[in-house]
């Protein structure tokens, strides 16, 4: 399937605009066209033309290998590849030459998430009383008892929440599935605390629960930049401090559940997976963490 440069820029351009209306979140585009964009200038800068080629575009993985890069990052580049070149080959109903061109093998660490420990330090730093504390508060013990993404809880609304079940709809799932997640009588508690506040918020009339500290342009809601700058800066003044990613919270509910004994299916449901395969990556989290109790009661002559 042979592209100069010039034409890949141009069908990059109609490929967007076809995985916008295939309801493709911003966020996936942004990865792909990425991906693609990757894969462009590594060409360019060999003299090549950009073809989707499975023996050329395996010599670009095994460059990016080369480069240190990990192979989670070669796979997410591959993909947008593969992604692209599917999608070209659909519009000429050809077969897609990458089909076969897999990513390499990926490595199955534990996946890293916030500690009991840790989560206390979290929500030390939100002690205080301003509108600020008052909001991480909040959504931290929703984004750890929910195992909601950032993206889900950043669209919960104030009419799909109600403190009193305990519940909040988030309507971004992945692949545009919405659901209902739940939380703790705490959570409830501080997230009661927040919407009281954010009465006096000068978007308080739009409908989405978490609203930015100051308001800039026509943003109507908390952005996941804003959101991830905001936790961010929350574990480093943690004591101890620690480098967090919105995400560790999603794997600490999942790590927590299953230690509290709670069922795979209903986890399942509550955090919005479909693949058992990321499951057990945090039951394995959740097995490696009760083996390590068990390790101590043993080495300490329990029985």
């Amino acid at each position: 399937m042979a592209v100069d440069a010039k034409e890949l820029e141009s069908l990059a351009e109609s490929w967007e605009i076809h995985l916008a209306a295939g309801r493709k979140s911003p966020r996936t585009i942004r990865t792909y066209l990425m991906g693609l964009n990757r894969y462009a200038a590594w060409c360019a800068g060999r003299g090549l033309k950009p073809e989707m080629d499975p023996r050329q575009v395996k010599e670009w993985m095994a460059a990016m290998l080369s480069d240190d890069l990990k192979p989670a990052t070669v796979q997410t580049w591959n993909a947008a590849v593969r992604a692209f070149a599917a999608w070209l080959a659909g519009e000429d109903d050809v077969p897609s030459p990458l089909a076969g061109v897999k990513g390499p093998k990926l490595d199955e660490p534990i996946p890293d998430y916030v500690t009991p420990d840790q989560f206390g330090a979290l929500l030390a730093t939100c002690s205080g009383r301003s509108f600020h504390d008052i909001r991480d508060r909040a959504v931290l013990g929703v984004l750890n008892d929910s195992g909601a993404r950032a993206s889900e809880l950043l669209s919960m609304t104030t009419e799909g929440t109600n403190l009193r079940q305990r519940t909040a709809r988030v309507e971004s799932g992945k692949g545009g599935k919405g659901r209902v997640v739940a939380y703790s009588a705490e959570t409830a508690r501080d997230l009661d605390r927040y919407l009281r506040a954010r009465r006096g918020h000068r978007l308080a009339a739009g409908p989405f629960v978490w609203l930015p500290l100051r308001v800039n342009g026509n943003t109507s809601r908390l952005t996941y930049p804003a959101l991830y700058r905001s936790l961010r800066r929350r574990a480093e003044r943690a004591d101890p401090p620690f480098a967090l990613h919105p995400h560790m919270l999603r794997a600490a509910f999942a790590v927590g559940w299953r230690l509290k004994g709670g069922s795979t299916e209903s986890m399942m449901t509550l955090a919005g997976w479909r693949d058992m395969k990321m499951v057990m990556r945090y039951t394995r989290a959740a097995e490696n963490e009760l083996a390590l109790e068990e390790a101590r009661r043993l080495f300490d002559g329990g029985v």
